[in-house]
C-alpha cells in the first residue's frame, strides 16, 4: 500500500473512531510511526486529507445512488423488496465505512464548503433514488398517481438515510455492523408500510424474513 494511501486509510479509522474535531495531523502521523513532515509531504495537513477522503466518498456514493435512477428497470424483480433491500445494503455500508462525516454534519459543512456543496447533492440524489424505491415497493397501489403522497414518503426514505448514522452515535448502541446496517435498511423501508393498507403486516413479515436471512448468510 503506497504511503498516502496508508495516511487516508489510517485517517478514516481514526475520525470513525474518535471524530474528526478531535483529530489533528500529528495525530495521523503518530498512529502511522512518522514524521509530520513526512505526513505535510502527502497532504497539505488535515484539510487536505479530509478532502480526499470526502472527494472518494462522494464518488462512490454518487455512483451507488445513480444506479436506480438512471437504469429504470435496475429495481425491477420478482421479488422487488429484496432487490430494494440489497441496494440500500450496499448504500448504507459505504455511508458506514465513511460514517465520521455523518456524525456533526452541519459543524462539517460550515467548516468545509467543498463537503457543503457534496452533501447536498447526495441529499438531492437520496432522494430522487428513494422516489424510485417507494415508486416499485408502492406499485399496488399506484403511487405515482398520488405526487403529493410519493414526495412526503421520499423525502422520509432521505431524511432517514441522511441522519442514520447521527442517530446510531446517539444512541450509543454496540451493535455490530451487519446489525446496525441492516437495522436502518428496515428505517428506510418501513416508511412504505403505513401506505399499503391490509399488506403492511406482510411487508414487515418479509423484511425480517430478509433480515434474519442475510444475517445468517454474513455469520456463515
Amino acid at each position: 500500500m503506497k504511503t498516502s494511501e496508508r495516511i487516508l486509510v489510517t485517517a478514516a479509522r481514526l475520525f470513525n473512531e474518535q471524530g474528526e474535531r478531535n483529530v489533528t495531523a500529528s495525530d495521523i502521523a503518530l498512529e502511522l510511526d512518522m514524521s509530520p513532515g513526512n505526513l505535510y509531504y502527502h497532504f497539505k495537513g488535515k484539510d487536505a486529507i479530509l478532502g480526499t477522503l470526502f472527494h472518494d466518498c462522494y464518488r462512490e456514493l454518487a455512483g451507488i445512488l445513480a444506479t436506480p435512477i438512471l437504469e429504470s428497470s435496475f429495481l425491477e424483480d420478482e421479488k422487488p423488496l429484496e432487490r430494494c433491500w440489497l441496494f440500500l445494503t450496499v448504500l448504507l455500508e459505504a455511508m458506514y465505512e465513511a460514517r465520521f462525516l455523518y456524525f456533526n454534519q452541519s459543524d462539517l459543512m460550515q467548516r468545509y464548503p467543498d463537503v457543503d456543496r457534496g452533501m447536498r447533492r447526495l441529499m438531492s440524489l437520496k432522494r430522487q433514488a428513494a422516489g424510485q424505491l417507494a415508486t416499485v415497493l408502492l406499485a399496488p397501489i399506484d403511487i405515482t398517481a398520488h405526487p403529493q403522497r410519493l414526495h412526503h414518503v421520499s423525502d422520509s426514505m432521505a431524511l432517514t438515510l441522511m441522519y442514520w448514522l447521527n442517530f446510531e452515535q446517539l444512541s450509543a448502541t454496540t451493535a455490530l455492523q451487519q446489525q446496525t446496517v441492516h437495522g436502518a435498511v428496515l428505517q428506510v423501508l418501513s416508511h412504505c408500510a403505513p401506505y399499503l393498507g391490509d399488506a403492511q403486516a406482510n411487508f414487515y413479515a418479509e423484511c425480517e424474513l430478509i433480515n434474519a436471512r442475510l444475517l445468517d448468510d454474513r455469520d456463515a
